[in-house]
């Protein structure tokens, strides 16, 4: 499959992904790790074969020389796809039967015919350049290159493209770039051709994202929008960028720039509505949310929000029925269990309630919230003091720092007249943040009256 992404550019990031709660798009393909660098597996024999050949720096360094001079140029990386049923040799190598070689031998005479510089970029990729070339003519090459190829051989290759000038590049960041345009076309699978855009550099800031350099994303996402501003997908990976970063302004701008170029989309609407409740604005959230809904009633994200921001806005009944919807859509996440048991604990529904945390909880041991809900139900329901405390302290261990699942178990302690535990219980919560004063005092003149 040979592709120029902007036919194709509307169903290319559809793969949604979980984000600290923002939907994000994601690009997913066999190839998501980065290729390791250094000299590759046949080096002797590409020597042997090619005894002029260029590998990494000094083929860069040469080509930046001939160069100089040419006002336009494109750049190629090409790589051997790997076949599944293609067996190692001895040393491990993944292409056996000279399939390199033979590519090589194509560059070379390809390059040859266009006045085109080529060479070894690493273990894994060759390179080339063709002065005076403009990105059409370089997709032309590459076309007739592998027509050529396929007359020799099975093996099939990916080509990345990239050209000069564009934007503020320097001419030694257009390699790179051809890098980028390959990751670009890994997504569409052996055989594919790439030049380099605006979706190269958001998959590229996907990546930097993904290793944790949010800066370095938004960077990419910013050239990106240059080369296309109309890019819905760029804006909203920008707007998750700067929401992770906690700058809540700037992730709304992106979000609802991606929603004035395109109104239904949920991912976009989705973020915003996130976006306005963590700045506490409840009533602009659900506005969003239920936009969002109103478009595709099947997307988890948005009914598990929903559901949660009905009952944050104490409309325990409205949630239910978000709640129950995302359940159906994703039976195996427990936090939406663990909110459905909030949801009928506010409605007075006991029995429902603990039926919901022992599936939360069944999903995820760990729930801490689950954990010291149910403890509290246990108690109001009789059970036995012991097993409503185990719960309680399983979730105080899990969750050391919450203060209210402190406060539970303070007051099941002194219910089972374990004061002075309860009191450093009670201590622990007030140290962090929740209002347990008045415990603290009864139990203190407890102590002072010697009842205690």
């Amino acid at each position: 499959m040979t592709t120029n992404h902007c036919s194709t550019r509307e169903g290319l990031l559809s793969k949604r992904s979980l984000t600290k709660q923002f939907l994000f798009s994601k690009t997913s393909s066999e190839h998501e790790d980065d290729k390791p660098a250094g000299l590759p597996d046949d080096f002797d024999e590409l020597v042997k074969a090619f005894p002029d050949i260029r590998i990494g720096d000094s083929f860069v360094d040469q080509s930046m020389a001939g160069l100089k001079s040419s006002p336009t140029f494109g750049a190629m990386v090409i790589s051997v796809d790997k076949s599944k049923n293609k067996k190692k040799d001895k040393s491990g190598r993944e292409y056996t039967n000279n399939t390199r070689l033979d590519v090589a031998g194509e560059i070379g005479r390809i390059c040859k015919i266009e006045n085109g510089m080529w060479g070894v970029v690493d273990r894994d990729f060759f390179g080339c350049f063709f002065p005076e070339k403009s990105t059409s003519v370089c997709l032309k090459l590459a076309k007739k290159f592998k027509g050529k190829l396929a007359k020799q051989r099975d093996e099939t290759v990916t080509i990345g493209i990239a050209s000069y000038p564009a934007l503020n590049f320097k001419k030694h960041q257009i390699l790179e770039n051809a890098r980028k345009a390959f990751d670009h076309a890994q997504f569409f699978g052996s055989d594919s051709t790439v030049s380099f855009d605006a979706v190269s550099l958001n998959i590229s800031g996907d990546k930097l994202y993904d290793k944790g350099d949010i800066k370095g994303a938004i960077k990419e996402f910013k050239t990106a929008l240059l080369l296309d501003p109309s890019n819905v997908n760029v804006h909203n990976s920008m707007g998750v960028c700067h929401g992770v970063l906690g700058d809540y302004k700037k992730a709304l701008k992106e979000f609802k720039s991606a929603i004035s170029l395109k109104p239904e989309d949920i991912m976009a609407l989705h973020n915003a509505g996130l976006t306005y409740t963590l700045t506490d604005n409840n009533n602009k959230a659900l506005e969003y949310f239920l936009r969002a809904y109103s478009i595709d009633k099947e997307v988890f994200e948005v009914a598990f929000q929903t559901g949660k921001l009905y009952l944050q806005m104490e409309q325990p009944d409205k949630g239910l029925e978000y709640l129950e919807k995302a359940i159906k859509l994703k039976p195996e996440y427990g936090p939406a269990f663990s909110s459905m048991g909030d949801c009928f604990t506010s409605l007075g529904m006991i029995d429902k309630a603990v039926t919901a945390y022992k599936k939360a909880i069944k999903l995820n041991a760990n729930d801490a919230d689950s954990l010291s809900a149910l403890g509290l139900l246990f108690d109001a329901q009789g059970e036995n003091i012991d097993i409503s405390t185990l719960f309680c302290r399983q979730s105080v261990e899990i969750s050391p720092e919450n203060g209210l699942f402190r406060h539970r178990l303070g007051r099941l302690y002194k219910k089972a007249n374990k004061i002075e535990a309860a009191l450093e219980e009670f201590e622990a919560a007030k140290k962090m943040g929740y209002d347990s004063t008045q415990e603290i005092k009864q139990i203190q003149n407890l102590q002072n009256t010697g009842t205690a």
